[in-house]
């Protein structure tokens, strides 16, 4: 989704919100995989070369544990000159993705925009208009609640840092998954890749499994779908009334 609201504050960088934790050493094993396999057309460190810069592609700034960016890597655009990359192992493609959203990261974090960007420029909204569409049609109390999770939420985090959180509400990781086998075993954990070719989780035990698509049954859990099926039916006055809305809870 682009709004007005994220573009006259970061241009078009993509607006993600603070991860749990990045694995630094699937971030490093991503920047090797991604240096060898892209770094010629987009640079080393995903800023472009002969090919877009990445960290202020769509793509990137909607994607979550791979869905975005999983089949682009491995189906390649052909249209666009992009080979695929379909021999990469769901390991990899983890690594190349978790190194992206951490380059992306790094890049809002670095960027000119202060951390204590006044209020007086973001607040816009009507906090009236914003409550009735939480309430309402935004069908945000379903999930939410002002005197529970939400509570005192405008004095947890900046201005900047709750609108960044109410546009994008989670960085990767955060989604699970239950992988029925063959032989009818049901295995649980972390998603950390899905696409048309291979499954991967984390499982409750920490280990790293992985299968071909084709041979499992997945029913993956996002606690965001809400948000995702709500995403294309804001309107910019829903943005900014619902953001008026947020920083009155104190």
């Amino acid at each position: 989704m682009t709004r007005c609201l994220a573009l006259c504050l970061l241009a078009t960088l993509p607006l993600l919100a603070q991860p749990a934790k990045f694995d630094a050493a699937a971030v490093e094993r991503g920047r090797t995989q991604f240096k060898s396999s892209c770094g010629f057309c987009h640079g080393d460190d995903a800023t472009g070369n002969r090919a877009p810069d990445l960290l202020r592609a769509t793509s990137l700034s909607h994607d979550t544990d791979g869905d975005t960016l999983g089949p682009i890597i491995r189906n390649g655009r052909p249209d666009q000159g992009m080979p695929a990359f379909n021999t990469l192992s769901a390991a990899q493609l983890a690594d190349m993705v978790l190194f992206l959203h951490k380059q992306a990261y790094d890049a809002l974090h670095s960027a000119s925009v202060p951390r204590d960007y006044p209020l007086k420029k973001l607040l816009t909204g009507n906090a009236a208009a914003g409550k009735a569409y939480f309430e309402g049609a935004g069908g945000c109390a379903a999930c939410h609640s002002v005197t529970k999770d939400l509570a005192g939420i405008a004095s947890k985090y900046t201005p900047l840092d709750l609108q960044q959180r109410m546009l994008y509400p989670a960085g990767p990781g955060r989604r699970t998954a239950t992988v029925t086998l063959p032989g009818g075993k049901v295995m649980e954990g972390r998603l950390v890749h899905a696409d048309e070719y291979e499954v991967a989780i984390t499982a409750a035990d920490g280990w790293y499994r992985s299968w071909p698509a084709a041979t499992v049954k997945v029913e993956i859990h996002d606690p965001l779908a809400a948000h995702k099926a709500q995403m294309p039916k804001y309107t910019d006055a829903d943005v900014h009334n619902l953001f008026a809305y947020l920083v009155t809870l104190k």
